[in-house]
């Protein structure tokens, strides 16, 4: 984390220190919600959301932000899997946030928020509150609690009456759905996304919950309502464009899309299975690699669904194509007498992997295409060894 934006930060902290109640907004003071457009960083996919307190007659013009995270923090990639991750809100310069934004090439939308001078006060108090550093901390949830939730939530908690917001504007689209759409850009990283997520990411998300993407915020905030006393009023009183870099060519299909790498690769062993079964002799090499391959994704989705705090990440019916136990099955395999002992062990998994192909869509939660080209390619390998077994008994007989 930077030490000059955490300086800045406490220093304006410093200034309201004797409480919110002694800095009064003037009457020309406006809050927004900035929307950051994604990016093609894995941490900035989704895009950003952030609140601006801008007063020209206070010189004040200052940007909440909820998903500020250090990279540098101790053993940071293991806590952020075993969702023991901690966000913080702090406070910096709008300058300085719009200049960040800018360098990245990354849209600005902002909108202007219709609250009434008390309601700006009182919400102003909380931020100011809320990011002192006993205050600040929170523990990230992605699709429950975080950047873009946190800035709907303290509006919602700081008007005056109640904030209604539209279900009928829903996509009626699932999580993992809902994600899918900024994490095509980076192909191989959308795999391994999806063999994480489990089949609570398969729920529909109501259009509130769909607000835990900024964009969704943005779109939500522009529709929703301030109720109170029986009138209404728009929560959105102007939308403006901030940014918009210079458009790029969205990126269309890639050379090295996992169903298409996957998808030659099966063709390629079907055919090379098929050569070997006439030859009745299976190249090891290539059922090391698979195993192995199989075997360590089912390890590590076994860690997260036993370990992990994430809620998205479990019950996680990957495991019953990823079978850990062929990570531990091809060094008993390389034992040669142990093999004639060992080969039901083939006939078990390619009874096991049919059934899934036969029965997955009766679970709770979707796979994508490659799962199941990475699963035909195990089941072939499997089924490859157990013909040849029941080949070699048939001619013994």
């Amino acid at each position: 984390m930077n030490k000059i934006f955490l300086a800045f930060t406490i220093s304006f902290l410093l200034c309201f220190s004797w409480g919110s109640q002694a800095f009064n907004l003037s009457d020309k003071a406006e809050v927004s919600l900035l929307t950051c457009g994604p990016s093609k960083q894995v941490h900035a996919l989704y895009g950003h959301s952030a609140i601006r307190v801008h007063d020209p007659a206070r010189r004040v013009d200052v940007v909440f932000n909820y998903g500020v995270f250090s990279f540098s923090e101790p053993n940071f990639v293991y806590r952020f899997a075993k969702g023991q991750t901690d966000y913080l809100l702090a406070a910096e310069k709008y300058e300085n946030f719009l200049e960040s934004y800018r360098r990245s090439q990354r849209r600005i939308d902002e909108q202007i928020l219709n609250l009434t001078q008390s309601e700006k006060q009182q919400l102003l108090g909380y931020l100011i509150w809320n990011a002192k550093p006993e205050n600040r901390e929170y523990r990230y949830n992605f699709f429950m609690d975080n950047c873009a939730t946190r800035v709907r939530d303290v509006v919602e908690k700081h008007v005056d009456g109640k904030l209604t917001f539209s279900e009928e504007t829903g996509l009626g689209m699932t999580f993992r759905e809902h994600v899918d759409a900024y994490q095509r850009v980076l192909p191989w990283i959308n795999f391994g996304i999806h063999l994480t997520l489990g089949s609570p990411s398969d729920e529909i998300a109501t259009a509130y919950q769909e607000m835990f993407l900024p964009d969704f915020l943005m779109s939500h905030f522009a529709e929703a309502q301030i109720q109170a006393e029986g009138e209404s009023r728009s929560l959105v009183k102007e939308t403006r464009m901030i940014y918009e870099p210079e458009k790029t060519q969205k990126s269309g299909f890639q050379l090295l899309d996992p169903s298409l790498v996957l998808g030659i690769l099966l063709v390629v062993l079907v055919l090379v299975s098929y050569k070997q079964y006439k030859q009745r002799k299976a190249s090891l090499w290539i059922d090391y690699v698979l195993l192995f391959v199989t075997g360590l994704i089912g390890l590590v989705l076994l860690w997260f669904v036993t370990y992990s705090e994430h809620p998205a990440m479990h019950p996680n019916y990957n495991l019953w194509w990823a079978v850990p136990t062929n990570l531990v099955f091809p060094f008993l395999w390389m034992v040669r007498k142990w093999r004639p002992a060992l080969a039901w062990y083939w006939k078990a998994l390619s009874v096991w992997l049919l059934v899934f192909f036969l029965f997955n869509l009766l679970t709770p939660q979707a796979f994508p295409f490659s799962f199941y080209l990475l699963t035909a390619m195990m089941l072939c390998r499997a089924l490859l060894h157990s013909f040849l077994a029941l080949k070699a008994s048939r001619e013994v007989c």
